[in-house]
């Protein structure tokens, strides 16, 4: 009897987690809030104990919600930081750095030099702004400014097909929480396969198998009217809006410095799992992030080029209607 109840527990216990992690949460009353912004002024990185990187500082160009601290210690959010996952400094880095362009101006930098993962027999890299562990986040628009450093057009003298290079990532059910329905929405560089082709804004939404840990696209779009600028600010704003395949919505529009707004993707279709029963938000997400393979990032180090990205301007809100 003690082992048939044991079994019992665990057999519960694993299901419970198995569940959308907020399912059933009462959020009340949703408007418009404008969580954060920051211009990275007066920002600061500590390295913090699990190969992450924490924030703090207030940027005083903004007269409110400019407090990393207030931020982090939001209701709707559970903790903010630099995300490496492994490595060492020399191989991959966040910092806060002058503008190139900007005497003055300080902005975020990302920067991969070497692959520093180890999954499975490759590796990868990665520097990301994570947003985890959050609650009631089923709406969120955020604005931030991006340059692409002018080495990453490097890429497009590369013959293989650019599809792993990830920016921005939303989580509607993580994949290392344990939850049954794993579902994301991803934005990334894409480039087919050729020498010259060119790279364009790509977005799509995958499932994971949990079996096969194989993931499977649901939707996907490619920007390929848009020409990509390197060296130069572009102004990224992203809408992504929690729903089934007739109420999810994804919105992304760029404007590149001293140029006109472009509408890039502007999708209704499902921003949570086709199956999920009980939808819970956007638990966690990726705010600016360098995602990718170790080829791509061995192709840029053996080609003595740079891959990095900068940041600035970011403005985060959550029910802010387009």
């Amino acid at each position: 009897m003690k082992y048939f109840l044991l079994t019992a527990l665990l057999i519960v216990s694993v299901s419970c987690r198995r569940k959308s992690v907020n399912c059933g949460l009462d959020c009340g009353s949703q408007s418009e809030e404008l969580l954060f912004q920051t211009g990275f002024k007066n920002t600061v990185l500590t390295n913090g104990e699990y190969s992450n990187v924490n924030f703090s500082g207030t940027d005083p160009n903004y007269a409110n919600q400019s407090n990393w601290g207030d931020f982090i210690d939001h209701s709707n959010i559970g903790f903010v930081e630099i995300g490496y996952e492994d490595g060492e400094d020399s191989q991959r880095k966040a910092s806060i750095v002058e503008d190139p362009g900007s005497i003055g101006n300080d902005v975020l930098k990302f920067e991969l030099l070497e692959p520093h993962i180890k999954e499975g027999s490759n590796y990868k890299g990665r520097v990301q702004l994570t947003v985890h562990d959050n609650q009631c986040m089923k709406e969120i628009h955020q604005t931030v400014k991006m340059k692409l450093h002018p080495d990453l057009a490097y890429f497009e003298e590369r013959s293989d097909r650019l599809y792993w290079f990830t920016l921005f990532e939303f989580w509607n059910n993580a994949a290392w929480t344990k939850e049954k329905k794993t579902f994301r929405v991803s934005v990334n560089l894409y480039k087919e396969e050729g020498v010259g082709s060119p790279i364009n804004f790509r977005v799509k939404s995958d499932t994971q198998k949990c079996r096969t840990c194989n993931w499977k696209e649901v939707w996907g779009e490619t920007a390929t009217s848009f020409p990509i600028v390197y060296g130069e600010w572009m102004e990224i704003e992203l809408y992504i809006k929690e729903g089934d395949d007739e109420n999810g919505r994804f919105y992304m529009a760029v404007t590149p410095e001293n140029g006109v707004k472009t509408v890039l993707f502007d999708i209704e279709n499902t921003t949570q799992h086709p199956k999920e029963k009980c939808a819970d938000g956007f638990t966690h997400f990726e705010a600016m992030k360098i995602y990718t393979s170790e080829d791509e990032i061995n192709y840029m180090k053996d080609g003595n080029k740079e891959l990095s990205i900068f940041w600035d301007d970011w403005e985060l809100y959550v029910n802010k209607p387009l």
